[in-house]
């Protein structure tokens, strides 16, 4: 079950993140939007880090799980940060919540994680029903640059999440996160910096960024506490935040659900529901 809860924490704190995220960056730009972002998450993680976690001693495989997991998250945000400020949330997080079937096929070939055929069904479900749930849009939605930036976002994000859990396990979460916002700052922040182009944007998007930046530590704290019992089962689950996205796109924003994806939402619960009997 702790792999279920945590990849529930790090759906909510990533997909609220990514709901806010979708606004943020049509109003700031993508990069500006990731720059603040990572520097609201090194800020926090720098305090929160020591305080929790004490001094960590990694050895060097610790050192380079963690440093892969940064580059990947950098990477994958920036790319998802692209595919949102062009294409609709709708048509673009189904095509990154693919992320966690991507880690979980890393976990099960590459890592020799074992599953069950009942779990490995139920994950399969899972991945169904979040793709159903969060496309909203028709054909004409489908545009290929915004679609292949989400496809390459997800694919670095599989990668990152399986980095992220190795490093948890060998830093601890909040340890691993800060090197994650430390290798953000110096490719994202740091060049905007020196060129005169990071700017302090007005207070709206500023604060949408903040809270985008804290949804993401969030979301991670609990994704690597999570996938320390489980990666493929914790990153199938986390794998839910596009689905958070669409329906905060729902409530906050007044786009409609339609029948297909109320079908989905009912799927995605089956699964769940499934994977969480089975893993009791």
């Amino acid at each position: 079950m702790t792999a279920i809860l945590g990849g529930l924490v790090a759906a909510f704190g990533w997909g609220t993140a990514t709901l806010v995220s979708s606004r943020t960056t049509r109003m700031i730009g993508s990069q500006q939007a990731l720059a603040w972002v990572m520097v609201t998450g090194l800020v926090i993680t720098i305090v929160a880090a020591p305080v929790a976690e004490g001094l960590p001693s990694p050895g060097t495989d610790g050192a380079l799980w963690a440093v892969a997991s940064g580059l990947c998250s950098v990477l994958g945000l920036s790319m998802m940060y692209r595919a949102l400020r062009i294409g609709k949330v709708g048509v673009v997080a189904p095509v990154g919540a693919t992320e966690g079937a991507f880690a979980a096929v890393i976990a099960v070939v590459l890592l020799d994680e074992h599953l069950t055929r009942g779990v490995a069904v139920g994950l399969l479900v899972i991945t169904a029903g979040i793709v159903l749930v969060t496309f909203h849009g028709r054909l004409a939605d489908l545009h290929v640059r915004p679609s292949v930036y989400a496809l390459v976002a997800a694919t670095i994000f599989g990668f990152g999440l399986v980095a992220s859990s190795r490093a948890g396990e060998a830093v601890g979460p909040l340890w691993t996160i800060l090197v994650a916002r430390l290798v953000g700052c110096l490719l994202i922040a740091l060049p905007l910096l020196v060129r005169g182009r990071l700017r302090i944007p007005p207070r709206l998007p500023l604060g949408l960024a903040v809270y985008s930046g804290i949804g993401e530590v969030v979301g991670f704290v609990g994704y690597i506490a999570g996938s320390q019992s489980s990666i493929a089962v914790c990153a199938v689950i986390a794998s839910q935040y596009a689905a958070v996205a669409a329906i905060g796109s729902y409530l906050v924003f007044g786009e409609r659900l339609n029948r297909l994806q109320m079908i989905g939402g009912v799927v995605l619960m089956a699964g769940i529901a499934a994977v969480a009997a089975l893993q009791a």
